[in-house]
């Protein structure tokens, strides 16, 4: 079982566009829209609107207008719930609590116990869920910062990365142009871990969105058991439509086990997963057939 630990605020991230005067703008969008998201999910904040959700919803049924912040990230979450039948589902604040204590675990109450109204952000929350919405919410972000930069300077590609999750935006050729020559160093911008090349071929396939995910140091939570998942990757990376979808299908993988690669192809996304075999200090690493420089199984 890994060893979990609490859920966390959202990243600071970091953007990478094309011209300094750019960049300089991107950084104030993307501070701003962290701060946006701090006071609408941070578990940290008593103040955040999620934290007074969860905390009236030990007690009592919620009905209550939400934000647009916080309505937009619960959206994705039952996004990526109905994209993945439930693996990546946002109930399992709960359960994670409970393997963060040491206790027996209960299945996650599952998304029939949220209801959203988008148009009126009316949110219907049943007694004792706990949401858990910092994985979603560093997707959301790193989308969002996407989207309004594109939207404000059109012609113009930018990354931007929250999290394990990476968003990519603006002209194909542009957009691939700046992923490929991206510096690796944390400091010096996005930091997927996957190589700019890789990175670049996958934004010409028409990927916007990357997720990686390390199953080790984070709650991964069965939401059919309650228990922590024991996942077979030590390493998952999915590029998809959107860094939404990427996040939930990378999360879900580690639930599903064995079956992910097969799995995340039929979802219509790429994907690397590498995993340690026991006992040995071999890797494998199994790609997808659309994953660039794709060959098959290797040992590292």
């Amino acid at each position: 079982m890994p060893a979990p630990v609490p859920p966390r605020a959202p990243d600071a991230g970091a953007v990478l566009a094309p011209a300094p005067d750019l960049q300089a703008e991107a950084l104030r969008l993307a501070e701003r829209v962290r701060r946006e998201v701090a006071r609408a999910v941070a578990p940290g904040r008593i103040d955040s609107e999620l934290s007074l959700l969860n905390r009236f919803a030990e007690h009592e049924d919620i009905d209550v207008v939400v934000g647009p912040v916080l309505a937009e990230i619960i959206a994705a979450a039952l996004l990526a719930a109905r994209l993945t039948s439930g693996l990546a589902d946002p109930t399992t604040g709960a359960a994670a609590w409970r393997a963060l204590d040491g206790l027996a675990p209960h299945p996650a109450p599952g998304i029939g116990r949220l209801e959203l109204d988008v148009p009126t952000r009316r949110l219907r929350m049943g007694r004792g869920t706990v949401l858990d919405l910092a994985p979603v919410a560093d997707a959301w972000a790193a989308d969002r910062t996407v989207q309004v930069f594109t939207e404000a300077h059109p012609g113009h590609a930018l990354v931007a990365e929250v999290g394990g999750a990476c968003a990519v935006g603006g002209p194909p050729a542009g957009a691939a142009a700046l992923v490929g020559a991206a510096p690796t160093a944390p400091a010096a911008g996005p930091r997927s871990g996957v190589e700019p090349g890789v990175r670049a071929a996958l934004v010409e396939r028409g990927r916007r969105g990357l997720a990686v995910v390390e199953s080790s140091g984070i709650v991964l939570v069965n939401p059919v058991t309650g228990a922590a998942a024991t996942s077979p990757w030590d390493r998952v990376v999915v590029a998809a439509q959107s860094a939404v979808e990427a996040q939930a299908y990378a999360r879900a993988v580690h639930v599903l086990g064995q079956d992910a690669p097969g799995w995340v192809e039929a979802c219509g996304a790429d994907g690397e997963f590498t995993g340690s075999r026991p006992g040995s200090t071999f890797r494998r690493r199994l790609r997808t057939p659309g994953w660039p420089g794709r060959t098959g199984r290797a040992a590292a």
